[in-house]
């Protein structure tokens, strides 16, 4: 795990700055990896690539990045795990090897397959070659998402980083606003690539390469898609084999997770996906797997620790705990926008911030998490009534278009904030009755909620194009037009919430504290399997993430397996109503000045919500809270 950096001049415009420039770019991203630091620039001076290195495998000096091939016409830096890395080295054995790195394996891929290597790795990346030869840079991302990187190209140069504060640097990047991107990012309380916060920046697409050369950027397209229903779709009477085949596939997904030259730990909520890891682990483990759990004082509702400490007790692990208390919640809301150059309004984040300290502090660099299952596998309880409510909704919106107008229009007069309202506007538009991820201001709210000048900037922008872009790719990726609506469920999850929210999430906040994050079900053969499954083997009988249980009763008891989920939450409203009241009280007139995008009078509206201590807009406020500290810290 690392940080990357690079400029590349693909005309004549000579680089300022130049090696100063390369050296302080990785300064900014020194905490992704504190261990070695390195810049290299090509002969003509046209290539400027750096690297800040985390060392996980091959912990000597034999490493240290930007790394070249023999030739030295070849250069690559490489942040995150190719987990058959071994596997590969056998296909380039011709070829010299001074280190047992996966970043010479990949350099050395590279030499045979060129950018063919891509289908041959497993694992999580972003990474850039240089090629002398060729005098073009190549670039990619892994499938899921799981590693973040960015670019710009202006002025004849182009830039790339592992985080956006390495391109703030650049003396020719403005930080001009993308107003299209904040409105977005007001749907889903997250950024959906390519959009960034900042006009021209832009964020590489999960599972994309890219080629730049002397005209700039000449392709950049996916080289992995996924397709659903593969051979036929794995069907209700495959059952049995199909709980060994889960079950085997998350076990090779695991052992891979586990090759390190440093111990590794794991995030333990109690729930059923990290204590299958865990579980997993301690099967393969010669010692105590350590296992981190986070808490909050006097805060029973929102604390899983009993749970988690039972699986930790079961598979004896040497298991930590952190009480987070009102001091720590406090501290740490105004640091958060600190962490997130890519804005992020999920409060979860804190939690997870103390818990990638915890490991940090206990000599952990590497933690395993349960991230993605949920959303491979139909986990959460509140799909279960998109599933029974869809063919209503396909129903209503079969109806004419001005009658269906006329009814959202009227209910509307009576109810305009209610999700029933949001449901009827969509079918009278012709939308989707699920929009993944939307978490933040509804649609419908918008127009009454933000300032005149803003809806100008963003005259005809409606966020339902985010949804519209994961339903054309999954018509794309279900060629035999097969109904299944659980895997569209599936499917608009691992498109958009697992890349855009709980993989950013995850590595920005382990990396804030120099660790790495892996999680085995973004394991791209797992995804594969998981998208081969039908629907009514996900959710059967009412009982979410089916055939993932059925698949680990042989590795979990009952009372871990089926007790009622309880979701990472956070007491946000116990906790956080009187920060963010003062806050918003203190700020807001200034800020509706400095930015004018709300209408200060709905503002108002909402802390006088806060002062009345009620729940149902705390949501809402943490995100107009976050942006007020984001933008005041990053624009």
């Amino acid at each position: 795990m690392c940080g990357i950096n690079g400029i590349f001049s693909f005309s004549d415009r000579v680089v300022p700055l130049r090696e100063d420039l390369i050296s302080r770019m990785n300064e900014q991203i020194r905490h992704r990896g504190p261990d070695d630091s390195g810049t290299w620039f090509n002969p003509a001076g046209r290539v400027f690539l750096g690297h800040q290195r985390l060392s996980i495998l091959d912990l000597s000096s034999e490493g240290h990045q930007p790394m070249l091939a023999e030739d030295r016409r070849t250069a690559v830096v490489f942040n995150g795990e190719i987990y058959n890395y071994q596997e590969l080295k056998k296909e380039t054995s011709p070829l010299s090897y001074h280190s047992s790195t996966d970043t010479e394996v990949l350099l050395n891929l590279y030499q045979v397959k060129g950018d063919k290597l891509l289908q041959e790795l497993r694992g999580m990346f972003a990474f850039a070659i240089w090629d002398e030869n060729k005098n073009q840079l190549f670039l990619a991302r892994d499938r899921a998402g799981q590693k973040p990187l960015y670019y710009v190209e202006k002025d004849g140069i182009f830039a790339f980083s592992s985080e956006l504060r390495s391109l703030l640097l650049l003396p020719w990047v403005e930080k001009e606003l993308d107003y299209e991107a904040l409105y977005h990012f007001l749907t889903y309380n997250h950024m959906v690539p390519p959009y960034t916060m900042f006009k021209g920046i832009r964020k590489f697409e999960p599972g994309h390469k890219m080629i730049v050369g002397k005209e700039g950027i000449k392709l950049y397209e996916p080289y992995w898609t996924i397709r659903l229903n593969a051979e036929g779709g794995r069907k209700l009477a495959d059952e049995r084999d199909l709980e060994e085949e889960v079950f085997s596939t998350l076990e090779t997904a695991l052992s891979y997770r586990m090759i390190s030259d440093v111990p590794v730990g794991a995030f333990l909520s109690g729930g059923v996906d990290s204590s299958a890891i865990v579980a997993m682990m301690s099967q393969r483990s010669t010692h105590a797997v350590k296992t981190f759990s986070i808490g909050f004082e006097g805060q029973a509702d929102y604390d899983e620790l009993q749970y988690a400490a039972q699986v930790a007790g079961r598979y004896r692990t040497n298991h930590f705990e952190k009480i987070v208390n009102p001091q720590d919640f406090q501290e740490m809301l105004p640091r958060m926008v600190e962490v997130f150059d890519e804005p992020l309004a999920d409060a979860t984040c804190i939690p997870i911030y103390f818990l990638s300290q915890l490991a940090a502090e206990n000599d952990i660099k590497v933690v395993l998490t349960g991230d993605g299952a949920d959303e491979l596998f139909a986990g959460y309880n509140n799909w279960k009534k998109y599933v029974e409510k869809v063919g209503q909704f396909n129903r209503y919106s079969a109806l004419p278009s001005p009658l269906k107008k006329a009814i959202a229009s009227a209910y509307g007069l009576l109810d305009s904030k209610s999700p029933l309202h949001e449901m009827l506007v969509r079918a009278a538009l012709n939308q989707d009755f699920f929009w993944s991820g939307a978490r933040g201001i509804r649609e419908n709210q918008k127009k009454s909620f933000l300032s005149p000048h803003f809806l100008q900037q963003v005259k005809g922008c409606n966020s339902y194009s985010i949804i519209e872009q994961f339903r054309q790719a999954y018509n794309h990726a279900n060629p035999d037009e097969i109904e299944d609506y659980v895997n569209w469920l599936c499917f608009t999850g691992f498109k958009n919430v697992i890349p855009n929210l709980y993989l950013h999430r995850l590595d920005r906040l382990s990396m804030a504290h120099s660790v790495e994050g892996r999680s085995p079900f973004m394991d791209h053969k797992l995804v594969e399997l998981a998208f081969s499954i039908e629907g009514n083997l996900k959710i059967r009988n009412g009982q979410p993430k089916y055939i993932l249980k059925k698949s680990l009763e042989k590795l979990l008891p009952h009372e871990v397996l089926y007790r009622k989920k309880q979701g990472f939450c956070v007491p946000l409203k116990e906790w956080g109503s009187a920060i963010m009241e003062d806050y918003l009280v203190d700020n807001y007139k200034q800020f509706c000045a400095d930015f004018p995008i709300f209408k200060s009078g709905e503002i108002e509206k909402l802390i006088r919500s806060l002062q009345r201590d009620e729940a149902v807009n705390i949501n809402k406020i943490w995100t107009i809270y976050f942006l007020m500290n984001w933008l005041k810290r990053w624009m």
